[in-house]
């Protein structure tokens, strides 16, 4: 079977100074300095839970996580090389790669994706989250004119999405974004096809503000989270500010993605983050099923193929379950002891 490698969350060069036979040696600030100098590095195998199959590797690249954004642009496409370099000798064409927004420039990413693709578990996680809303909106059991949500960043496509599935269940939808032209445009196909009108708004407290729930389909121009506003979607690309967003948010439930269980086959026998295990389930996908990887290459983003997708992964044989809140998995039962015992009688003019 095809084989990747995966880039994980950064760990400060622990790892990669811990199987180093020269830098373990060394005081850590000493080695932490020689990092960026030395060569990109496979330092573990991921096996199946079993440790009969390899599934691929960990794959440290030096500096990336250490100062990268302080390096010269040559430094940068040295190391880059290096890295394309290490995957074909291996013949990989595969890279797990949760957090490159927070390393590499899209032109960085193009160059790379002339060798290789690049997989961050973000179709699942969307498609996770998808399920999540429509369970937790069950869970809630509100009318259409209980709920107000907002959704910042309506004008990209995944916003689309979303205003494409609540859009006929809620009567109050705040759509927001950067574009403005394209915002009125979907209000426009929002209001042709449910009868309903939505609001527009390119201030992000506006939309988002004081709401049943809140999605952020971007991050981009928010400095803080949503206020008075009791469910926070995270529906934008995994990133250290969209991770750290829900931090230090008291009551409110800030929801970062929809979560599965894995059957025993897929299951990797090490020890993952959450982040790390939802691109590796992606890249599992994407080797074992044809029609998986077409969807994810070849088809644009909509509901529908989001519902056919789904269909797909569901058939190997993943549960959705629960969803990834504040660093945490939770069940929906969690969030129904979590989110009732919080807020049940506390505003009788709260919605939710």
């Amino acid at each position: 079977m095809e084989q990747f490698v995966l880039i994980g969350m950064p760990d400060e060069g622990h790892r990669y100074i811990k199987g180093h036979p020269l830098l373990k040696l060394l005081p850590v600030k000493w080695a932490r300095a020689m990092i960026p100098k030395t060569k990109v590095k496979l330092t573990e195998i991921i096996y199946d839970k079993d440790n009969r199959h390899q599934l691929g590797y960990i794959l440290d690249v030096p500096g990336f996580f250490i100062d990268w954004d302080k390096h010269e642009n040559s430094d940068r496409i040295r190391i880059i090389n290096s890295l394309i370099g290490l995957l074909r000798a291996k013949g990989i064409r595969i890279l797990v790669f949760p957090l490159w927004r927070e390393v590499i420039s899209m032109e960085e990413k193009e160059y790379l994706e002339e060798f290789i693709t690049i997989l961050d578990g973000g179709l699942i996680k969307l498609i996770s989250l998808v399920a999540t809303v429509e369970k937790l909106l069950a869970i809630l059991n509100v009318k259409p004119h209980e709920i107000e949500i907002g959704i910042w960043g309506a004008d990209n496509a995944i916003g689309r999405v979303w205003t494409e599935l609540l859009a006929p269940r809620v009567n109050y939808l705040v759509i927001g974004g950067q574009t403005k032209e394209i915002l009125v445009e979907l209000g426009n196909n929002i209001f042709h096809e449910t009868g309903l009108s939505c609001h527009i708004s390119t201030d992000p407290n506006l939309c988002l503000n004081n709401k049943s729930m809140a999605i952020l389909c971007t991050i981009h121009k928010i400095r803080e989270a949503p206020h008075n506003t009791c469910i926070i979607i995270s529906s934008s690309g995994t990133s250290i500010a969209s991770l750290s967003m829900g931090e230090n948010n008291g009551s409110t439930l800030f929801i970062e993605s929809g979560w599965f269980s894995l059957p025993q086959t897929m299951v990797p026998a090490n020890n993952l983050g959450v982040w790390e295990l939802m691109g590796i389930t992606e890249a599992i996908l994407f080797i074992r099923d044809r029609s998986y990887r077409d969807y994810l290459m070849e088809k644009s983003l909509t509901l529908d193929n989001l519902r056919v997708i789904k269909e797909i992964i569901e058939k190997s044989g993943i549960k959705f379950s629960g969803m990834i809140s504040n660093g945490k998995i939770l069940s929906y039962d969690g969030f129904r002891r979590l989110y009732f015992g919080k807020h049940l009688d506390k505003q009788n003019d709260a919605i939710l």
